[in-house]
């Protein structure tokens, strides 16, 4: 199955938007559409944290690892959470992955990271650390930083422990958390912190004033719409500021030294040109960049490796780029990167029986709480 993608280490792509999105992101798109964007009222973070939950649930994967182990480490603000996944394959000392996950630093937790993690050790062999850091908006983003940070440092002392090399310890993450992916690899270069290997950044939020194109050309009808981006800056905005340079990766000053950077990035996702940018930025600082950019996929559609045949190109993409980028030691990218072959069964995503009842036990819970918060409503009056 052919996966539209365009891969450069030396500037943007050529098609930034196909002309619609892939067969099967539009087929996602009409069920995600059916509900409701509940952006208001008494429960509206409530809600809308439950909400990813159960979007992971019905289209991301689980996929098998050798062990998962939940650990509690000191943070800045208290304990903080990790969970460890340690893949099948390989063995002892296997490379390291801090990785931070997505939600507009509003929504999202160790559960929806989960399936990203565990795809993500599945196809690297790295040991991977979801990290559970303090969210907006009952804290700044300052904090959400720090608990990250505190983690790589966290897992930098501890890699043997955790059977890793720390020599390759790299962070990543997906929208939010591929801002504070970028934010923990400039700290490290600027202050001088634990080295890192390489940078992941599926998608990453680079900008938080955002005012580009794609902002307005993928406003309505991707998932992450301009409604959505909305809600999420007003509650950011409860707890900091959006005109703090310090919190938009793009706004840094000099990003020489900094770790090499994959970089996802999808043709229907409105923060894709500050994505873009970063990028730019990065390789006009002399950072070595790949650039994996797929113009028919929507925002967050790794998340939902279940049912897109891009979301699994994109994951094994990245296992090939970053398995030699840690056996060689080197500071940038292979010429053959990310060029795998596509999976015979990617095609065959949305019949297998497995997902439809997976659908319907997710469609189940979601009738079920909107009856429930009718009742709720109905007693509140």
């Amino acid at each position: 199955m052919d996966i539209p993608v365009e891969i450069s280490t030396t500037g943007g792509p050529a098609t930034l938007r196909a002309a619609r999105p892939d067969p099967d992101v539009r087929r996602l798109l009409r069920q995600l559409n059916v509900w409701p964007a509940r952006l208001s009222g008494p429960h509206v973070l409530e809600d809308g944290r439950r909400d990813w939950q159960l979007a992971i649930k019905a289209f991301g994967s689980r996929r098998p690892v050798s062990r998962v182990d939940a650990r509690t480490v000191a943070g800045p603000g208290g304990p903080l959470p990790l969970r460890i996944y340690t893949p099948h394959a390989g063995r002892a000392p296997r490379p390291l992955l801090a990785y931070f996950h997505g939600g507009g630093f509003v929504v999202g937790d160790l559960y929806t990271a989960g399936c990203t993690c565990r795809a993500l050790a599945a196809q690297t062999g790295a040991v991977v650390a979801g990290v559970g850091y303090r969210l907006a908006p009952e804290h700044p983003l300052e904090a959400g930083r720090e608990d990250c940070l505190a983690a790589v440092e966290w897992l930098a002392a501890h890699a043997v422990e955790l059977g890793a090399d720390p020599a390759s310890l790299t962070v990543g993450g997906d929208s939010a958390g591929g801002t504070l992916a970028a934010a923990v690899a400039q700290a490290c270069a600027r202050d001088g912190g634990v080295p890192l290997a390489a940078q992941l950044l599926l998608y990453p939020a680079t900008d938080m004033l955002s005012d580009y194109g794609s902002n307005r050309e993928n406003a309505n009808g991707y998932l992450l719409t301009r409604e959505r981006l909305a809600w999420v800056r007003r509650e950011i905005a409860k707890a900091s500021d959006l005109s703090d340079p310090r919190l938009s990766p793009l706004r840094a000053g000099d990003l020489s030294g900094v770790a090499p950077a994959l970089i996802v990035t999808a043709g229907f996702d409105p923060i894709r040109d500050e994505a873009l940018a970063y990028a730019d930025r990065l390789r006009a600082g002399g950072v070595p960049v790949l650039n994996l950019h797929y113009p028919g996929q929507i925002h967050g559609f790794v998340s939902f490796d279940r049912v897109l045949a891009g979301a699994r190109d994109a994951l094994r993409r990245v296992g090939q780029a970053l398995r030699p980028a840690w056996q060689s030691r080197e500071a940038g990218w292979t010429a053959d990167d990310g060029r795998p072959e596509h999976g015979a069964s990617d095609g065959l995503l949305w019949l297998d029986p497995r997902q439809r009842w997976n659908e319907t036990v997710v469609a189940g819970l979601v009738v079920r709480e909107q009856l429930r918060r009718g009742v709720r409503s109905w007693r509140g009056l």
